[in-house]
């Protein structure tokens, strides 16, 4: 928004954009709730190290475990 109205020099914002604004934020919102346990799990070191050293884990395990 902020760049639309430096672009055209303009306070007015098309509401089509902010409708579509309103839509990619909840999109957003919503696969960030749907990653949130893989990221949460990649941002455990001891997690990712033990991945990493048994090549044996498999997306079963990692939902049965993690829940990912």
């Amino acid at each position: 928004m902020d760049i639309h109205k430096s672009l055209y020099h303009t306070e007015d914002f098309p509401q089509d954009k902010v409708d579509r604004r309103v839509e990619v934020v909840a999109r957003l919102k919503s696969l960030e709730e749907a990653v949130a346990p893989l990221v949460t799990f990649l941002q455990n070191p001891s997690a990712v190290q033990e991945l990493r050293a048994d090549k044996q884990y498999n997306l079963q395990m990692l939902n049965d475990r993690y829940q990912i």
